[in-house]
């Protein structure tokens, strides 16, 4: 994406986004000598927003060259403009996250089995639908919160303890 790419006709380009494709293009430039594969793919993607914007402004398509790779693409007006990351992923920490599932599942299954016993000593088998309100109302909490990188564990633990717990209660009733 060059800015000197003009056409007769063309509206003029906003400072601002002049401004941000010539940062990208330093940005660009010195990544694609030594930038890795993960700082190369989030140049592109902010490339392909900035060419975007550019199309929009000027009402017609531009072509956006790859710092990269060379690969030249055309960037439409009003096209879906790719959405940046806030931070890029990263490998998942199963040792440690797992751990945290397993405290997290220990806990919570010591506490619901007590909480349950102490209901069910002071009004019997009310106990049931009273655990039954307490999941119903944590799974959406838990349901939204395993896409978030660290507190998925603590959910997934969480719901682990609280199917544990039934188990342990049901066991209980029968023996």
């Amino acid at each position: 994406m060059e800015l000197g790419d003009r056409q007769p006709g063309d509206a003029p380009l906003p400072e601002e986004l002049q401004d941000a494709v010539r940062e990208w293009s330093a940005l660009a430039l010195l990544t694609a000598r030594s930038g890795g594969p993960t700082e190369k793919a989030l140049v592109r993607r902010r490339g392909l927003q900035l060419a975007g914007r550019v199309a929009d402004v000027l009402g017609r398509p531009v072509e956006f060259t790859d710092p990269s790779t060379g690969e030249i693409e055309s960037v439409r007006v009003g096209g879906p403009a790719p959405r940046l990351a806030a931070h890029p992923p990263g490998p998942t920490p199963w040792a440690t996250g797992l751990t945290i599932s397993a405290f997290f599942a220990i806990v919570v299954t010591i506490a619901d089995v007590a909480l349950s016993r102490a209901f069910a000593e002071a009004f019997g088998l009310l106990w049931v639908p009273a655990n039954l309100l307490v999941g119903l109302g944590l799974s959406p909490s838990l349901y939204l919160l395993r896409r978030v990188p660290f507190w998925r564990w603590p959910a997934i633990g969480t719901a682990v303890g609280l199917v544990a717990a039934w188990v342990v209660l049901l066991l209980g009733l029968l023996g």
